[in-house]
């Protein structure tokens, strides 16, 4: 009886640890997105309170050891690549070794909370993906009142941002877009299932309508990426998926291939129109590749960019008032860090977790509404890895967490509601 009387107890502090957090997340990614990895941390406390957590889901990976096995090979190459980043801040002129644990800490944590959601029982899947879908929507909804009013929410607490027309305030609030669009895909499946498929397009259309009153134009191609592949998804679900892991590996391994880009053409082409943020893209990408012989093999080490950027020559951006340097504090663009920063191991490594993490999704025996909201968030992650991720923003990797868990709701629901069947 004690026992039944620990779990009773453990259970409902969990769920109320869980629902409280959902009522904070629309103010942790309007006031301080940079708050969603601690965030991630506190929503898998749950978890590690369950003995079945650590039998079941280290059991998935280590009961067969395996490199061919895709979880074990999987989890082998992420740790590969944390392990790799953790040498090359011995060598890097940062010499963060530390950096490391900004990686892998996310990716642990959010595989923990992913396998939460996947394995709660009929009562609790319910109510925590309602719980999530609802704080999607809430967090979406302030994050476009905040678009159309300026920021008004954020111009009421201090500091008070001196930018010029609050720059600073207005980027924020794209991040915070940007950290809820991946989950935004799993959330649209969950309001499916519990009410119709107009209360997904809904939450799509929120999630749009904020992308775009923000004005981050990264976060409008990942939506668009999103959106695209998660319908095509929905008739070939796993030809998709496997569309998608062909197309980030060889991303990766063709990302050195920016040394080519015609920014000059560019230049000339988007004056007058292109966003000079978007121009500018372009010159970083060519910059980055260009540099990236002289630090093969091994690459120049975790955080380079940051050391370089002090040095690096300036180029003239059509619509830009200065020149702008060829390197702000990172390539955007996560797979040109790799190369830079973490040499021919770095790409291996990380090209072994794609592959082998798209193996295990495909082999999975999900739904098709749950494989199409996985491919929309894929899709949504691999469209800002492109344009504007760096490695260490740990509050990306909380992103892709934030949507591993919703994918995991969205499944748990499918399996333990027959009316959503």
């Amino acid at each position: 009886m004690a026992k039944v009387g620990f779990r009773r107890r453990r259970d409902q502090a969990s769920l109320l640890l869980l629902f409280a957090l959902f009522a904070l997340l629309p103010l942790t990614v309007v006031f301080g997105h940079r708050g969603l990895a601690p965030w991630l941390l506190l929503a898998s406390i749950p978890a590690f309170f369950r003995g079945d957590f650590w039998l079941l889901s280290f059991g998935a990976i280590f009961d067969r050891m395996d490199p061919r096995v895709p979880y074990f090979a999987g989890f082998l190459s992420i740790t590969a690549f944390c392990v790799w980043i953790f040498a090359s801040g011995y060598w890097s002129p940062q010499e963060k070794p530390a950096l490391a644990f900004w990686v892998y800490a996310p990716v642990l944590v959010g595989g923990v909370v992913a396998w939460f959601a996947a394995n709660v029982n009929r009562v609790w899947a319910w109510r925590i993906a309602v719980a999530y879908a609802a704080a999607i929507v809430c967090g979406m909804g302030v994050l476009a009142f905040e678009g159309v009013s300026g920021g008004a929410l954020r111009a009421i607490l201090p500091p008070e941002d001196q930018s010029p027309d609050r720059a600073r305030d207005i980027i924020s609030l794209g991040r915070g877009v940007t950290a809820l669009a991946p989950a935004l895909f799993p959330a649209g499946i969950i309001a499916a299932a519990v009410w119709n498929r107009y209360a997904a397009l809904a939450v799509l259309g929120l999630g749009v309508a904020a992308a775009i009153l923000n004005d981050v134009s990264a976060n409008a191609v990942a939506l668009s990426a999103g959106l695209a592949t998660a319908i095509i998804a929905f008739k070939a679900p796993r030809t998709t998926l496997r569309g998608l892991s062909f197309f980030a590996i060889a991303a990766l391994v063709l990302a050195a291939l920016a040394v080519f880009i015609p920014v000059e053409s560019i230049f000339a082409f988007g004056e007058g129109w292109a966003p000079a943020s978007s121009l500018h893209r372009v010159a970083i990408w060519q910059a980055t590749a260009e540099r990236i012989p002289e630090g093969l093999p091994f690459g120049f080490g975790a955080d380079y960019s940051r050391i370089w950027k002090d040095a690096a020559d300036t180029i003239d951006v059509p619509g830009s008032p200065m020149p702008l340097s060829v390197m702000p504090l990172h390539p955007h663009n996560l797979y040109l860090q790799i190369w830079l920063e973490l040499g021919l191991p770095g790409v291996l490594a990380f090209g072994g977790f794609l592959y082998w993490g798209a193996r295990a999704f495909v082999a999975a025996e999900l739904q098709k509404p749950v494989i199409a909201a996985a491919a929309g968030a894929f899709a949504a992650v691999l469209a800002s890895t492109l344009v504007e991720t760096s490695l260490w923003q740990v509050w990306r990797f909380a992103a892709m967490g934030l949507a591993a868990m919703g994918i995991g709701l969205a499944h748990s629901l499918h399996m333990n509601w027959s009316r959503v069947q």
